[in-house]
């Protein structure tokens, strides 16, 4: 950029000119960096529910140890001895039916998020 000289008074400083360019790129760049934030922020709600998902699975596992034809529930999960703790954002249920280690069942969805995760008795997240 080029700085104007007034010899007169002395003064120097950028011409409107120079400004409003750096203003206009700026804003190019803005334009195209807002759209990729948003992105990674979609990213990072599904991976928060997918971790849930496998932190649940982790605590069901420890429950499991002892019979696994118990049935885990949120509650016991989250049980100290269990150890799972679920994120505020995401909602987790597990459906009636679905609570025994051969035919578990858990699904999770972060609440600025339109995906729902499933995991499957094998720990599979999808």
């Amino acid at each position: 950029m080029f700085l104007k000289l007034d010899r007169k008074n002395n003064k120097t400083g950028f011409s409107f000119l120079e400004l409003l360019i750096v203003l206009v790129i700026i804003g190019i760049l803005a334009a195209v960096a807002i759209p990729q934030l948003d992105h990674y922020k979609q990213l990072r709600h599904d991976r928060e529910s997918k971790d849930n998902l496998e932190r649940l699975y982790q605590a069901c596992e420890k429950f499991w140890e002892n019979d696994i034809n118990t049935q885990c529930s949120l509650i016991i999960a989250k049980e100290a001895a269990n150890g799972y703790v679920q994120s505020t954002n995401v909602v987790v249920k597990i459906p009636l039916g679905r609570e025994t280690k051969t035919d578990f069942q858990a699904m999770a969805k972060h609440s600025s998020s339109d995906k729902t995760y499933t995991i499957d008795e094998k720990g599979s997240v999808r």
